[in-house]
C-alpha cells in the first residue's frame, strides 16, 4: 500500500487541492493527515467559529479524492475536523487494520502554545500507556508531535518532541512513526517521517511494505 502523508497545512485550501491532485496522479491507497489541519479565517466571532467554517471547506475539497482519509488533529487545531463521512476516519486513540500493518494515532503534543491538543509530558505518558496494547511491530504510529530528539529542534535549539512518544516507538518497536509539528525538519530519519508541509504543497509518499519514501512538492510554489 502507498500512503500520501502530510501535516501542518494550516487551512491553506490550495495545498488541499494539490493533495487531491497528487493522490490521483500517484494512485495512492489513502491519504494520511497528521494534525494542524485548520487555519483561522477572518470575519467570525470566535476562533472556534472560524475553524469550524474552515473544517467544512476542507472536507468539501477532500471529498473529491475518492480514497480513504485517516487523520488526527494538532496543537493549532481548536476544533475537530468532524467530517461526518465514512470516507474520513479519525484515528486518535484508535487502531485501524491495513493489509500492510496497522495505524495507531495520538494527537496530543507537549505544551507549546497552550492549545487544546497539548498536554504535559506525564499526561502524554499515561495516555500512551493505555494505548500500548494497540501498538506492535506492524504499527504505523501517527502522532502530531515528533519523538524527543528526532527531527524536533525548535527555538533556541530546544527539543520540542515527546520523550514518551520516543519510548513507545522503541519499546513496541513500531514499523514507522509519522508526525508533523516542526515545519523546518520535514524529512526522514530512520523510521521517523516528519511530513509537516508548513502550509506549502509538500508531502511524502510512503510504501508501507518496504518503507521506501519519496518527497512530493511543487517547486514552482517555492516549497
Amino acid at each position: 500500500m502507498k500512503v500520501l502523508a502530510a501535516s501542518d497545512i494550516h487551512g491553506y485550501y490550495a495545498v488541499y487541492s494539490w493533495l487531491v491532485e497528487k493522490a490521483r496522479e500517484k494512485r495512492v491507497d489513502f491519504l494520511l493527515l497528521a494534525g494542524d489541519l485548520l487555519g483561522c479565517p477572518g470575519g467570525y466571532e470566535t476562533a472556534q467559529d472560524a475553524q469550524r467554517h474552515d473544517a467544512a471547506t476542507i472536507v468539501g475539497i477532500l471529498r473529491a479524492i475518492e480514497i480513504p482519509i485517516y487523520y488526527i488533529m494538532g496543537n493549532d487545531d481548536l476544533v475537530e475536523l468532524d467530517p461526518s463521512s465514512d470516507q474520513f476516519t479519525a484515528i486518535h486513540s484508535r487502531r485501524v487494520e491495513l493489509p500492510d500493518g496497522n495505524l495507531v494515532g495520538y494527537q496530543y503534543s507537549p505544551p507549546f502554545i497552550g492549545g487544546i491538543h497539548e498536554k504535559p509530558e506525564e499526561e502524554i505518558r499515561a495516555d500512551l500507556a493505555q494505548l500500548a496494547g494497540l501498538v506492535d511491530r506492524g504499527t504505523i504510529l501517527v502522532t502530531h508531535s515528533p519523538a524527543h530528539g528526532v527531527l524536533d529542534v525548535g527555538l533556541l535549539d530546544l527539543h520540542a518532541g515527546s520523550q514518551a512518544i520516543l519510548d513507545l516507538v522503541r519499546s513496541r518497536d513500531v514499523r514507522a512513526h509519522i508526525h508533523g509539528h516542526m515545519h523546518y525538519w520535514f524529512g526522514r530519519v530512520g523510521r521517523h517521517f516528519n511530513v509537516a508541509s508548513g502550509g506549502k504543497p509538500r508531502a511524502m509518499i510512503i510504501d508501507l511494505e518496504s518503507l521506501a519514501s519519496t518527497v512530493e512538492q511543487d517547486t514552482a510554489d517555492g516549497a
